[in-house]
This record gives C-alpha cells, structure tokens and sequence, in this order.
C-alpha cells in the first residue's frame, strides 16, 4: 500500500506492549504531553472517538478508531473539520515481532493538504510519527 507519509522503525519494545500502548485510544496524552493540551474519549473500541485539543491550535481535533486486527493493524481517521492543514486523514498502523525481541513499526497516512504544501505536511506528520513512536520505546 503506498502511503503520503511513511515512517518505519524498529524498537526494543514488545509487539503485545506497543500495540496495547496504541489501543489506549484516550491516552495519548501520556505519549504527547507537551504537544496535546487536553482530551476527551467518547465510546471505547472500534468507533470510538477522541476529541483532542492541541497546544497553541485553535478547535479540537476528532479521531476514530476505525480498525484493530490480531494485535498487528492499528488504524484511524480525523472524522470532522480540524485546524490542522490537511483533509480526509487516515492513519494505518501496523505492528510485527522483530528478530530481537523488539517490535518493527510501520506508521503510515494518507491526506490531503490544505492552505500549505505536501512536504510541509509529510514533514509535520513523519515528526509526529517520530515522536509517538520514540515515546513508546521509551516507556518500553
């Protein structure tokens, strides 16, 4: 599948571990405590929507869980108008045991710009990805 943004990285955390760290739809704030400003989870599981305020952004951004698959394939979508310069997001995860014990991560997405350019966006959302992704090596 090719994506407009994608990072891949291999960490010395557990697959069970990041994938149940993902699953914590409402705590993503434990991963982007200087970025998210607050949040609010409504529902749980597959359709499960988080409405989140970023630092320094006007409006909130809404996610929905769309798809979890056998503690491999974690996905989601921004589902209402955001402030974020990009349209129609959705993000694919996926998660497999790598061969030293850690776990091969593959975050991916796809949108559409709005108001700037695609590397400006491809270069927002692959420091997003980085940064979500080293908070969850770090919490090991």
């Amino acid at each position: 599948m090719a994506y407009c943004v994608l990072v891949e990285r291999t960490i010395p955390v557990p697959r069970a571990k990041v994938f149940a760290t993902l699953m914590d739809f409402g705590g993503i704030d434990k991963l982007l405590p200087d970025m998210i400003e607050s949040i609010r989870l409504e529902g749980n599981g597959i359709g499960a929507l988080r409405h989140i305020k970023i630092k320094d952004l006007p409006g909130t951004v809404v996610e929905r869980l769309e798809a979890s698959y056998d503690g491999h394939v974690f996905s989601y979508s921004i589902v209402a108008e955001n402030p974020l310069p990009f349209d129609h997001y959705h993000a694919n995860v996926t998660v497999e045991d790598a061969e030293n014990g850690g776990s091969y991560v593959a975050y991916g997405s796809n949108w559409v710009p709005r108001g700037t350019t695609v590397d400006e966006v491809k270069g927002m959302l692959n420091g997003l990805y980085n940064a979500i992704i080293d908070a969850i090596a770090k919490r090991g």
